[in-house]
């Protein structure tokens, strides 16, 4: 299969590569099907690719590579519809917001998505009651070394 998109031209890919959200994104309801693209070797960000519209990517870390101290339990729910068997297959992924400068970046960290690897589907979830919030500024230090 191949689909044209906005930041990374044309681009095969096959039915194993993608990831399924039954219920799409908050706000990008219609849209279920995604790539995970990695930036360079070494830079810990990717981008969440959609299959169905090719000018559509968000971009996305692993907010453990940022927030070691970052912690949330999944619900039984969330992991009978993820299929989750294993601990192994779980992967968090974060949506970024980067402005003009890279040094305002944020993550939002109180809607973390929750995949499984091995599976190929995943939710974003909504953490209640928690602490966390929609703009946590990434750590500069380690956005300024992502950066070199």
């Amino acid at each position: 299969m191949k689909i044209a998109t906005l930041h990374f031209g044309e681009m095969e890919f096959t039915e194993q590569d993608v990831f399924h959200f039954t219920q799409g994104l908050p706000g990008l309801d219609d849209h279920r099907q995604f790539l995970l693209i990695p930036l360079e070797e070494g830079i810990p960000f990717s981008y969440l690719q959609s299959v169905e519209e090719g000018n559509l990517s968000i971009l996305v870390t692993n907010p453990f590579d940022f927030f070691q101290d970052y912690d949330f339990s999944l619900s039984e729910e969330v992991r009978q519809e993820l299929r989750i068997e294993e601990p192994i297959e779980v992967e968090v992924w974060s949506a970024v917001t980067v402005n003009e400068d890279l040094m305002e970046a944020t993550v939002n960290l109180l809607a973390p998505i929750v995949v499984n690897s091995k599976k190929r589907i995943g939710k974003q979830i909504i953490l209640h009651d928690s602490s966390y919030h929609v703009k946590h500024q990434l750590p500069l230090a380690i956005a300024d070394e992502s950066t070199k």
